[in-house]
C-alpha cells in the first residue's frame, strides 16, 4: 500500500501537477524566447554604449586639443603683431634712432670710449619676400675702449635694454701697450619692416 500512495497522490493531484508541469515549460519558453534574447541586447547595448562613451572622450580631447590650438595660434598672431608694432622701428630712420642714441647712452653710461661705428642695411632677399620675410636688417659695428668692468656693464645693459637689438659678435681684446685699456668690438643687429610692405 506504501508503495501505491505516490500513484494515488498522482492521480489525485494530477490537476495540479499539470497546471505545475505547464507552468514551468511556460517560464522556459519565456526565458528562453524572451529573456535571453533581452539580456543579449542589453549586454550589447552596454558595449555600445561603452563604445560611444570612450568615442565621446576621444572627441572631447580632440575638441580640446583643437581649442588649445587655435587659442595658441590667436595668442601667437597676438604676440607678432604686437612685436612689429611696439618693439620693431618702423623703418630705417627709427632703427637708426633707436640703436644710435640707445648705445651711445650705454657706452657713455658704462665709461667707454667709443673709436668706431659702421651700420650697413641688409634688405632681404627676393625669395624670403617671396615666402613672407618683410624684415630688412640694420648691422651695426661698434669698437670701444674701456676696463673690463666697463665692458661687463655696457653687456649687460645692452641686453636689459627695451629695444630690440641683437647681439650677433663679441670680441674683447688687450690693448698693445701694459696697462691700456681693453678693446671690444661688438656686432649687432636690429630689424624694421620693409617699407613697401607697411609695418
Amino acid at each position: 500500500m506504501t508503495g501505491g500512495l505516490p500513484g494515488r497522490v498522482v492521480r489525485e493531484k494530477r490537476v495540479v501537477m499539470l497546471v505545475v508541469g505547464l507552468a514551468l515549460v511556460a517560464n522556459l519558453a519565456v526565458a528562453t524566447l524572451v529573456v535571453y534574447p533581452m539580456s543579449a541586447l542589453v549586454e550589447a547595448g552596454e558595449q555600445q554604449a561603452q563604445i560611444g562613451a570612450q568615442a565621446l572622450r576621444a572627441a572631447e580631447q580632440e575638441f580640446a586639443a583643437a581649442n588649445a590650438t587655435m587659442a595658441g595660434r590667436t595668442r601667437a598672431t597676438d604676440d607678432l603683431r604686437r612685436f612689429y608694432t611696439t618693439l620693431l622701428p618702423t623703418d630705417l630712420a627709427g632703427a637708426r634712432r633707436a640703436t644710435y642714441l640707445k648705445l651711445t647712452q650705454l657706452a657713455r653710461d658704462a665709461q667707454l670710449k667709443m673709436q668706431r661705428r659702421a651700420e650697413e642695411v641688409f634688405e632681404p632677399r627676393q625669395y624670403e619676400v617671396d615666402t613672407g620675410i618683410t624684415l630688412t636688417r640694420l648691422g651695426i659695428s661698434m669698437v670701444l675702449k674701456g676696463d673690463y668692468e666697463s665692458v661687463r656693464q655696457f653687456l649687460r645693459d645692452m641686453e636689459a635694454a627695451a629695444e630690440f637689438i641683437v647681439v650677433d659678435n663679441v670680441a674683447l681684446a688687450e690693448g698693445t701697450e701694459p696697462g691700456s685699456a681693453l678693446v671690444l668690438t661688438v656686432e649687432l643687429s636690429t630689424y624694421y619692416r620693409m617699407a613697401s610692405h607697411g609695418s
